[in-house]
């Protein structure tokens, strides 16, 4: 096996994350109580990616031509500017240089791109036995002005559910068919991703604020998702700061967040952070009454 499937580890009491810095800087899964919580595409297994031709991989998403590797990677919205309608295959695909790291952070550095001439920094830190971050940093390594969206997705198994606690919102659906899929509440809104059926809807997330419910053995497993909060003139490349993806073919969904669009200059940067937890016993969390709501809502 070659040396871009080998892993990295951050660890602390009943948290792991395990990098895979050789396939796109990935974070390749979380591990919480010795439960596997991110998608890991087995079709692509032990494949090697050689990003001058990344059409010729198994997949079972034929309308997506490229390949879907799983786990939580940093995107380059919007993606009405990817070449051929794939992400950038060098960030996407590519190996990312350990820059940095100790006992709780590892820092992953792409190459800079040669089709885009951005370049992606990533920082994970392990804060505690339930806590993590993720600092996304993107850097303008060209001699024009460039329209950047710094957008991560993360890949979780099925069954999950996805709430945002935001009252008088309606999602927007952007591709596929929702239906049946999407629930109203007082507390909030609930995506439920628990079976397959392909559709995609953006929410505007005023509370910068996502929970995450995920079904495993005999009790769940509950993660919310921190942002800054949006301010009225944030305009975001997709829209929503929010997008929500369920497949149709493979058992997994996406939560992807996104930074608000920002014109990077050459040689500027722009930075987006994002702070994760993670339980099985709410108790253990200082989670207020809209989020006890919500969690009611999603069980």
């Amino acid at each position: 096996m070659s040396d871009v499937w080998k892993q990295e580890t951050l660890k602390s009491g009943d948290l792991e994350l395990i990098i895979l810095p050789g396939i796109g800087g990935r974070l390749w899964d979380v591990v919480f109580q010795g439960r596997s919580l991110l998608f890991h595409n087995s079709d692509l297994k032990n494949f090697i990616p050689d990003i001058t031709n990344l059409r010729g991989f198994p997949t079972r998403s034929p309308q997506f031509g490229f390949p879907l590797w799983g786990g939580e990677k940093t995107w380059i919205a919007p993606h009405t500017k990817w070449p051929d309608g794939a992400p950038y295959a060098a960030l996407d695909s590519g190996p990312y240089e350990i820059a940095g790291g100790s006992k709780a952070h590892i820092t992953l550095q792409s190459v800079v791109c040669r089709q885009s001439k951005l370049q992606i920094t990533r920082e994970l830190r392990i804060i505690d036995g339930a806590t993590w971050s993720i600092q996304h940093t993107v850097t303008n390594h060209g001699r024009h002005d460039r329209d950047v969206g710094i957008w991560s997705v993360m890949m979780l198994n099925h069954k999950a559910r996805i709430g945002v606690t935001s009252q008088d919102l309606t999602p927007t659906k952007v591709f596929g068919d929702p239906d049946g899929f999407l629930s109203t509440h007082n507390a909030g809104i609930v995506c439920d991703c628990n079976e397959r059926g392909e559709f995609k809807v953006g929410i505007e997330n005023r509370s910068a604020h996502t929970l995450i419910r995920l079904d495993h053995d005999d009790k769940p497993v509950w993660m919310s998702c921190d942002t800054p909060p949006p301010t009225p003139a944030d305009r975001f490349a997709h829209i929503h700061p929010l997008e929500v993806f369920n497949s149709g073919d493979y058992s997994y969904c996406e939560a992807e967040w996104h930074a608000p669009l920002q014109t990077l200059s050459p040689g500027a940067k722009t930075e987006f952070g994002q702070r994760f937890a993670v339980w099985t016993d709410p108790t253990t969390q200082d989670l207020n009454n809209s989020k006890l709501e919500l969690m009611k809502c999603m069980s």
